[in-house]
């Protein structure tokens, strides 16, 4: 069958259509490096490349959490550290007092010592992070201690606990929640089972340094000796729940690194289907226009002929 002028121009015109819609689909992935601009683009690729950006988001928002808890928790290792050193520092004036031959003016002098080291324990058992006191359990916005106005008349206890016993949990990956918080009774008390007593083997810290304050100023040598013991034991328990969340920093360090690894691989996998190889896309652009520009001119002189020109 012969082909018509009109449909050679007609097959002309759809082959430019064609070209001109590719030159558009190759500038707007030469703009802005993708290649995967509209969903009619690649159907295929949609899925995968939406799968990618939730776990990009999801990682992102875990990795913001565990950085928040890792703030929190670096932070309250300076205080336990300074509690740490203060106990320390005490144990070493009970030493002091009980191997050296003391006056009554140096006794009270330990005594006075011992008096602001207890302040410093109270400021940093009171610790803020952000506006929040960080052992206060739940109750971020109520200080945890306050010295108990009925002490020693008729409560035993020098330092009162206003804080509650909730323990703060961050997820920091699907269906694993971990412990970041500290709370006061536990960690200055002794009340590990939250029943308002400390537990055996454990000590009140405000305790045991009120009473080596009021030993010294007595000039009771006996009672200091004996208050050595459970200064070292408040010092264990420092240590210890110190080192369990040195533990907890360690395991949220592991988990920030495992989830950036998550976003690097997640990030290829999406690049994968939805960024555009420049290099590719700019040579196939040119061919494009070349060809466009020769369609024009074979269109041009198709357009061009008449009846005349079979003459």
């Amino acid at each position: 069958m012969r082909a018509t002028q009109t449909t050679t121009f007609r097959s002309l015109q759809a082959f430019l259509d064609r070209t001109s819609d590719r030159l558009q689909t190759l500038q707007l992935a030469a703009a802005t490096g993708k290649r995967l601009n509209r969903p009619s683009d690649d159907p295929t690729a949609i899925s995968p490349v939406l799968s990618a950006r939730t776990q990009i988001q999801t990682s992102d928002r875990y990795i913001e959490t565990i950085e928040t808890g890792l703030d929190r928790t670096d932070g309250m290792d300076g205080y336990l550290n300074g509690i740490e050193n203060t106990l320390v520092r005490l144990k070493e004036i009970s030493i002091a007092t009980v191997n050296g031959s003391l006056n009554t003016q140096d006794m009270q002098a330990y005594a006075d010592e011992v008096a602001q080291l207890r302040e410093s324990l109270l400021d940093d058992a009171n610790a803020q992070i952000d506006g929040k006191y960080i052992f206060s359990g739940f109750s971020e916005k109520t200080r945890p201690f306050e010295l108990n106005p009925n002490y020693p008349a008729t409560e035993p206890n020098p330092v009162n606990y206003n804080g509650d016993y909730g323990v703060l949990e961050f997820e920091i990956a699907p269906n694993e929640l971990i412990e970041v918080n500290l709370t006061g009774n536990s960690l200055m008390l002794g009340d590990f089972d939250n029943d308002g007593a400390t537990d055996a083997g454990a000590v009140d810290v405000f305790a045991q340094v009120t009473s080596l304050e009021e030993a010294l100023q007595a000039n009771n040598l006996a009672g200091v000796e004996a208050l050595i013991d459970p200064l070292e034991t408040a010092a264990n328990q420092i240590r210890s729940q110190r080192s369990i969340k040195g533990n907890v920093g360690r395991r949220l360090e592991v988990a920030s690194d495992h989830m950036e690894q998550i976003k690097i691989d997640m990030e290829a996998f999406r690049s994968r289907f939805e960024d555009a190889d420049i290099l590719e896309t700019i040579t196939e652009l040119q061919k494009q226009q070349q060809s466009f520009e020769a369609a024009l001119n074979v269109t041009g002189k198709v357009s061009a002929l008449s009846i005349l020109d079979y003459l």
